[in-house]
């Protein structure tokens, strides 16, 4: 009996490891403009910092990654408020040209995220990352590494870019303007309209509180007296309120739900179901069913 046997294609194959860095940049830190002759990601892992290409600069919040294309122009820098924990790789790939990752900034879902860590953690057991310079040009090689892990490297670098190449080609989400709220205090509309800005991020108390230049008790007392909820409570009711919206305007697909919980900050699917199931008596798989009946 006679057995067929296919050929396995490569969309992208990754030749060459450049760089690979993690650091913790101060709040002022700049690196000079910059170009070479291959691929480099800068991927934000903490706080937010800027990424110039080409002369624009691009602000990069955490989880989000932006691709520079051989020969581009290309800086990276602090903004000046936080210091951001930022990943630097770069690489040689085949094809050369990857027209979608081009001066395209993506935000990472935790499939994706976790990768990075999973290179970071190959990375560190081939290289002392703890000693990564940003001006230098070669890498400070371990004793010894782990069988394979310069591989491994490499097939989750291709992995991830497999993943982003996946999500590219769906429709991306967006979140859609919130209606003006019409509290009797102008304070407690301008905190309302704050939480919707930012319906996509973490946003913490404190950060209401340093926003607006209020003390926390003040604050949370007040936002109860007028709306009947707490900060938190009503912020994660935005969400959840957002999360129906894009169910019924989204075509239903595998990861649709997970999706929305990156796009909504939750810290993984489970968490997001679990609380979509408290706000609603109903999973987001449930709910998506009622609504197209």
């Amino acid at each position: 009996m006679q057995y067929t046997k296919y050929g396995v294609p490569s969309v992208i194959t990754i030749t060459k490891l450049v760089t690979i860095h993690y650091f913790e940049l101060s709040k002022s830190f700049i690196y000079p403009p910059e170009s070479h002759d291959f691929w480099e990601f800068h991927y934000v892992d903490k706080g937010s910092a800027v990424s110039v290409c080409e002369g624009e600069e691009i602000v990069l919040n955490q989880g989000d990654i932006l691709f520079h294309k051989p020969n581009a122009n290309h800086q990276l820098k602090s903004n000046g408020d936080s210091a951001p924990n930022v990943c630097v790789l770069s690489f040689v790939a085949t094809p050369k040209n990857i027209p979608f990752l081009e001066k395209n900034k993506l935000h990472l879902t935790s499939e994706q995220r976790y990768i990075v860590k999973k290179i970071l953690t190959e990375a560190n057991a081939v290289f002392d990352l703890s000693k990564s310079n940003p001006y230098a040009h070669s890498l400070t090689e371990r004793n010894n590494p782990p069988h394979g892990a310069m591989q491994m490297i490499k097939l989750y670098l291709e992995q991830l870019f497999i993943l982003l190449c996946r999500d590219f080609t769906l429709p991306e989400l967006h979140v859609s303007r919130f209606k003006e709220t019409d509290y009797k205090d102008d304070l407690i509309n301008s905190i309302v309209k704050f939480m919707q800005e930012n319906i996509t991020e973490k946003l913490t108390i404190e950060d209401i509180c340093a926003k607006f230049n209020y003390g926390k008790t003040y604050l949370c007392t007040k936002f109860h007296e007028v709306t009947g909820k707490s900060i938190n409570k009503y912020f994660i009711e935005l969400k959840i309120e957002t999360a129906k919206k894009i169910i019924r305007e989204q075509t239903v697909s595998r990861d649709l739900f997970s999706k929305i919980s990156d796009l909504l900050s939750f810290s993984d699917p489970s968490y997001f179901y679990y609380v979509f199931k408290k706000h609603t008596n109903m999973t987001p798989s449930e709910y998506s069913k009622s609504v197209r009946q």
